[in-house]
């Protein structure tokens, strides 16, 4: 069955926002993934499955709460996330980063060094959650255990803990 003219238009849409995506920040999403994912081909996955989750809930964006960029972002970590619960084969860089430049070049430096900066603000419980849920990819239950808290203080946790973190980053211009 044909497409419908509103069908064609939105399908164009779509086609000019992912276009408009990919050349805004394909480049800077393509080095982020490099550093996360075993090989190429996977940063290229990570990255297409970026712009079609963007695609899909680009009317969820909102301005006012941050970049484009930074929201773009938001959804390829949770890409990754996803992708890495799935295949295994993704590497997740960790807390303990080296102090020098690796295959990911001065970005990923920066970026470890800015985050790292911003984490030594939290409180030991906050940062614990946040470090063995996103750099280690615990769940609540198992960072409950391994801390021996009940998953729900781990989840209060994790929430008080993000919400410090990004007020840090805003100091620091990373976020807005």
């Amino acid at each position: 069955m044909p497409k419908t003219t509103s069908e064609h238009d939105h399908t164009q849409r779509g086609e000019a926002l992912t276009k408009r995506l990919h050349t805004e920040h394909g480049a800077a999403l393509f080095n982020w993934a490099l550093g996360r994912v075993a090989d190429r081909r996977d940063a290229e996955e990570l990255v297409a499955e970026t712009l079609v989750r963007a695609w899909r809930k680009y009317d969820q964006y909102e301005p006012a709460r941050g970049t484009e960029r930074a929201w773009l972002f938001g959804i390829a970590r949770n890409a990754a996330t996803d992708l890495y619960r799935k295949s295994r084969r993704l590497r997740i860089v960790g807390y303990n980063i080296e102090e020098k430049p690796d295959d990911g070049g001065i970005e990923n430096l920066a970026e470890a060094s800015v985050i790292r900066d911003a984490l030594g603000t939290l409180s030991e419980p906050h940062r614990a959650v946040i470090v063995e849920a996103f750099f280690n990819g615990r769940t609540a239950a198992q960072i409950g255990e391994r801390l021996g808290v009940p998953p729900g203080t781990v989840k209060s946790r994790m929430f008080y803990g993000m919400r410090a973190l990004r007020a840090a980053l805003e100091e620091r211009e990373v976020l807005q």
